[in-house]
């Protein structure tokens, strides 16, 4: 169904503003916008390629805010894209350029991910893992940075770190050590090096208790 172009005028950042007849709006790139006239009946394929402008430009636009605070996966670009209900073409061409210009690469976010957690949370393979799949990272990206990234420090290392935050200077007594155990099993770090430092704390603490 046709409508009228009512309104066109400028906006600030070298925008225009479009509004129809129905009361639907438009603010795009003045670049981008057709050479349509307030008063100028506009067909539905006009009004189609109206709103795919502005679909283009508000999803773009979001996604580099978004990069710009953080690192992303093409997941999490993706699923920020759906809430702001693009027709999938326009969001999947948007992911897809943006890869092309370089904004997104899954595995460099994977690689900044992995040493980001292991330098400020403390996470083991375990946990990573299960983070990064809720981030749509593929399993082949996964195994190719840990490969890469957990041979310069170990997860003994990783664990102790964690243990002296906790503990500073003192010994460990009985509920420390349960309450370590527990600590690194949620950060996702292999059980026989959880055993392995559990047991080396007992030794220096002189505690005698049962892991779990």
């Amino acid at each position: 169904m046709s409508e009228t172009l009512v309104e066109r005028k400028p906006r600030p950042r070298n925008r225009v503003f479009l509004k129809l007849s129905g009361g639907r709006f438009f603010t795009i790139p003045e670049s981008a916008a057709p050479p349509y006239e307030s008063g100028e009946v506009l067909s539905d394929e006009d009004i189609e390629r109206l709103s795919r402008i502005d679909q283009y430009h508000r999803g773009r636009a979001k996604a580099i805010h978004l990069l710009g605070i953080r690192a992303r996966s093409c997941y999490e670009v993706k699923q920020a894209l759906e809430r702001l209900e693009l027709l999938p073409a326009i969001r999947n061409g948007i992911v897809k350029e943006l890869v092309e210009e370089g904004f997104l690469d899954d595995s460099r976010f994977c690689t900044e991910f992995v040493r980001g957690r292991i330098e400020t949370k403390g996470f083991g393979p375990h946990r990573l893992r299960v983070e990064l799949k809720k981030r749509g990272i593929g399993a082949a990206i996964i195994d190719t940075v840990f490969e890469a990234q957990l041979q310069g420090e170990s997860q003994d290392d990783i664990a102790w770190r964690e243990v002296r935050k906790k503990l500073g200077s003192r010994k460990a007594d009985e509920g420390d050590i349960r309450r370590l155990s527990g600590l690194l099993r949620r950060k996702g770090l292999d059980y026989d090096v959880i055993n392995r430092v559990m047991y080396r704390l007992l030794q220096e603490s002189g505690v005698e208790a049962e892991l779990d």
